[in-house]
């Protein structure tokens, strides 16, 4: 018995909330006989850990009475190249890849973590290249591996499972032809693994991600609490979840792996956390730390056409989701920035059978004028715009933070053509200086580049060239609205670039400006 934590009830008219307030004190206080939670050490590879894990895993997967929501993942076709690492309770397992060229159907573990920047020079981490898959195939010497693959095999022998599925030694990474094949699998190869082992708290595949060592967790909040005999106690008080900073977290290619995932059991700063399409982020341990919930999931209907939707049902929820996903994974690192859209491929090829639409560049076909005003916030503007990535329509072609702000109620701008070569729109256009001057104030411009200057120099033209598209209205209370539209400039032909987002306090500016046709400027290729 003893202390905890606080709930505290607070009423403010018309409503009432609750305040979960954990309680710490330090085992050598006087209070520690009646606050009985202390300072958290970190605990994630203890047996009591992997028991607690066991015990989530079975509930959740139980044949007889599984969740509703995460039955898709289980005894599935293994991936084409999996890590045998034994049988369980074999008593000296060796590990092998194992290439599966016959359906086979069995659970398997996959590990999402950081690869990281390579600490010895000389020194070549083992991975899967066309020159050694037979040797990888008779057998892997544990020791060849980098510490978080040798910490995932360890994992997923204590959690009782054969399989584990682990980039670096399951896709050929000398190959182009299988790296392609295989990155448009990962969707997949993540929704359909059992568990996702995340190694979140590791930002170098060589440190590993079950021995680090970490000065215990204690909040900061530090009040004093009279007791008998002249004897002040020291309680320390978390009045709110607890964010952990993952290295994972910040990498690009992790946002799908989280969000297809079923299950992941997620190695973080402390503990040992559980998140499942039924339960949200928690500790394995009945003690442990409440958990901030950064991102959903993907809507469990994705895999599971047979049931009605709880998540994404209806066409804003959906477009909210998708704008989070944008501002999330936009504001991530990636080692390559020509992957920008490779690594979101995984979450875009769920939805579009899940929505039954098409994703253009990182648009959706149903709400490309709404998805067209993005932009980008001060402090993440770029120097340059990479349009072989991308066209300038679409937030993949800069890097950097992407943000939306609302939604248009009402499109003006109508989509005429959508091809992942030709965009054309009819829209109302108007030169700047056919804006009267009174009304010029009424404009907000943002710019995607830090120095729009120099993108127009480039092109032969100066901020006397840039027109304003409108995109449609935004509704402000009952009666009033103001408009949200493009900045552009027309690079010949009637064919335009973006070049950043603006705002119309004042639509009366749009009177009497017809429709016409436009076309946007297409990737560069060559």
């Amino acid at each position: 018995m003893g202390i905890y934590g606080l709930q505290c009830s607070i009423e403010s008219e018309p409503t009432k909330s609750t305040v979960t307030i954990q309680v710490f004190a330090k085992k050598d206080d006087p209070i520690a006989e009646i606050v009985r939670r202390r300072p958290l050490r970190r605990n994630v590879g203890s047996s009591n850990a992997f028991a607690a894990a066991r015990a989530l895993i079975k509930n959740c997967m139980n044949p007889k009475n599984p969740h509703k929501h995460c039955q898709y993942s289980r005894d599935t076709v293994l991936p084409l190249r999996v890590l045998d690492v034994g049988q369980p309770g074999e008593p000296h397992p060796t590990v092998k890849l194992r290439i599966n060229d016959m359906d086979t159907r069995a659970k398997y573990l996959a590990l999402s973590y950081c690869w990281g920047e390579q600490l010895d020079p000389t020194a070549r981490p083992l991975q899967l290249q066309r020159d050694n898959l037979n040797q990888l195939v008779a057998g892997i010497e544990l020791e060849s591996l980098q510490q978080s693959i040798q910490d995932a095999i360890f994992a997923t022998r204590k959690l009782g499972f054969r399989y584990l599925w682990v980039d670096a030694l399951c896709i050929i990474q000398d190959c182009a032809k299988d790296k392609e094949r295989e990155i448009s699998r990962m969707a997949s190869i993540y929704k359909n693994a059992s568990v996702t082992i995340a190694a979140s708290s590791s930002e170098n595949a060589a440190h590993g991600f079950l021995a680090q060592k970490k000065h215990p967790y204690c909040p900061d909040y530090e009040v004093p609490i009279p007791m008998a005999n002249n004897v002040t106690g020291t309680v320390y008080l978390s009045t709110g979840p607890y964010e952990p900073d993952h290295p994972l977290d910040k990498r690009g290619w992790t946002l799908q792996e989280f969000m297809l995932s079923s299950r992941m059991l997620i190695f973080s700063d402390y503990e040992l956390l559980w998140q499942c399409k039924e339960m949200d982020l928690r500790s394995v341990s009945a003690t442990g730390l409440e958990y901030l919930q950064l991102l959903e999931s993907l809507p469990w209907t994705v895999f599971d056409n047979d049931t009605e939707p709880f998540f994404g049902s209806h066409e804003a929820e959906k477009l909210y989701l998708w704008k989070t996903i944008v501002q999330q994974y936009t504001g991530r690192e990636l080692t390559n920035a020509e992957d920008k859209l490779n690594a979101v491929m995984g979450i875009t090829s769920e939805l579009e059978t899940l929505w039954r639409d098409i994703n253009v560049y990182g648009l959706w076909k149903k709400w490309f004028i709404d998805l067209l005003a993005w932009h980008k916030p001060d402090v993440g503007r770029e120097e340059g715009r990479n349009l072989k990535r991308a066209p300038s329509w679409s937030w993949a072609s800069l890097d950097g933070v992407v943000a939306y702000e609302g939604s248009i109620t009402t499109e003006d701008a109508e989509v005429k053509l959508l091809t992942i070569q030709t965009v054309v729109l009819s829209c109302r256009i108007l030169k700047v200086n056919e804006v009267k001057h009174g009304k010029i104030n009424t404009i907000v411009e943002g710019t995607d580049l830090e120095d729009p200057d120099t993108e127009l120099r480039e092109m032969g033209m100066t901020l006397d060239d840039v027109e304003y598209l409108l995109l449609g209205t935004v509704q402000i209370g009952t009666y009033k609205e103001k408009g949200k539209g493009l900045l552009v400039v027309d690079v010949g032909g009637v064919i335009y670039r973006r070049i950043g987002l603006v705002i119309f306090e004042d639509m009366a500016i749009w009177e009497g400006v017809n429709r016409r046709d436009i076309t946007f400027e297409p990737r560069i290729i060559n």
